[in-house]
């Protein structure tokens, strides 16, 4: 870390967690609790892209659906039927820089890259004027919207004052828009991204499903931190006396200096709110329990997988998957064991976050990992 000299650190971790520490001297205790808050806020690697500048805003016909998503079958709530998109099919889509997304080339990049589905810059509804720029160049494209709404932002949100209006709205975009899942906020555990506790979620949650199944749009969560997921998994081996399988999970999944606070009072209160949301998602109506990944290590994802199916007794997707590396065999490693999970949507982070490395360069040349992620997409589901 270096040697702090003074100063207060005001930090809001990706777990949701707000900490303040003062550190005088020399590093000692406030400064590995600084370290570990700062780690884990690195491990939220979402970049807000729900800037509304100027952009290309192609016309089209209102309203616009994407493909539909296989029928779920969760909790009696309706999927939509007749899908192009089965459990063998392509479930890659992308993030991209907004300015890249909005370029002339930009959903062609996309294309080129094999992604089916495209995750657009939120939707705030504070400041819904009847359009989304990249959700009209995306659908122009071809792809199939997973399409984050938002109550406002880009800090974090507040739950709805009155879920009244917030329904009539998230009516309206998604009058207009039919994507092939509606996510509901960001990272609805990290206080960067929403205010509210797991009580309030669960009510919006609720709300924002219904007005989706009205539509006959499947829904899901905004996608529990990475590092969050991971502290569950581990989490569940403890509490069922794994020590062992918690100790290889922890040596797999998580930094040294991460290791060194898995069991402080922290991560309790950290894994209590991560269960109190878990719980909160089947009977709030939603289809699929959606969950964020930066960790590099395929056993782990499939963990974390198994974890969440049988936490929430619904089908899982990520609509953020991604790496902080630039290795293209991790890229590799991780796309096939989406694959062979069956995840039926994992939306590829291909734009640099706080952490998080992406596909492309700002001007749209890949790096080697979009290479191989181009090239996996065509090994994989390019038919003879």
């Amino acid at each position: 870390m270096g040697r702090p000299r003074f100063g207060v650190a005001a930090v809001v971790s990706a777990l949701g967690v707000r900490v303040s520490v003062v550190v005088i001297g020399r590093p000692g205790f406030g400064a590995a609790v600084t370290l570990f808050v700062l780690a884990l806020l690195a491990a939220s690697c979402s970049v807000e892209r729900g800037d509304r500048s100027s952009g290309p805003r192609p016309t089209s016909p209102s309203p616009t659906a994407s493909p539909p998503l296989a029928s779920s079958g969760a909790s009696g709530s309706p999927g939509a039927s007749g899908s192009s998109h089965t459990a063998a099919s392509n479930p890659f889509g992308l993030m991209l820089p907004t300015r890249l997304a909005r370029s002339a080339d930009g959903m062609a990049l996309a294309r080129r890259l094999g992604a089916v589905y495209y995750r657009p810059a939120s939707i705030f509804l504070d400041r819904w004027d009847g359009s989304c720029a990249e959700c009209d160049l995306a659908l122009g494209a071809g792809l199939a919207l997973v399409l984050t709404v938002r109550t406002s932002g880009p800090s974090a949100s507040a739950p709805p004052a009155d879920l009244a209006p917030y329904a009539r709205t998230l009516d309206e975009v998604l009058d207009r828009y039919r994507p092939a899942v509606l996510v509901v906020e960001n990272e609805e555990n990290s206080a960067l991204f929403y205010s509210g506790t797991p009580d309030d979620y669960a009510q919006e949650l609720a709300v924002a499903c219904r007005v989706a199944h009205e539509r006959g749009v499947p829904c899901a969560n905004g996608g529990l931190v990475s590092t969050l997921v991971a502290l569950l998994v581990y989490d569940s081996y403890r509490s069922a006396g794994r020590s062992d399988a918690a100790a290889d999970f922890a040596a797999r999944a998580f930094s040294e200096e991460l290791r060194r606070e898995l069991d402080s009072p922290r991560a309790a209160e950290q894994v209590a709110k991560g269960t109190a949301l878990l719980a909160a998602y089947r009977a709030a109506g939603a289809d699929f329990a959606n969950f964020h990944w930066y960790i590099g290590d395929p056993q782990a994802l499939g963990e974390a997988v198994a974890f969440l199916r049988a936490g929430t007794g619904l089908p899982v997707l990520t609509n953020e998957i991604g790496q902080v590396t630039d290795d293209p065999a991790e890229t590799r490693a991780i796309m096939a064991k989406v694959v062979e999970l069956g995840l039926p949507i994992a939306v590829w982070f291909g734009l640099d976050g706080p952490k998080a490395r992406g596909l492309v360069e700002s001007d749209g040349r890949l790096r080697p990992t979009g290479e191989a992620f181009r090239d996996f997409i065509v090994a994989t589901f390019s038919g003879p």
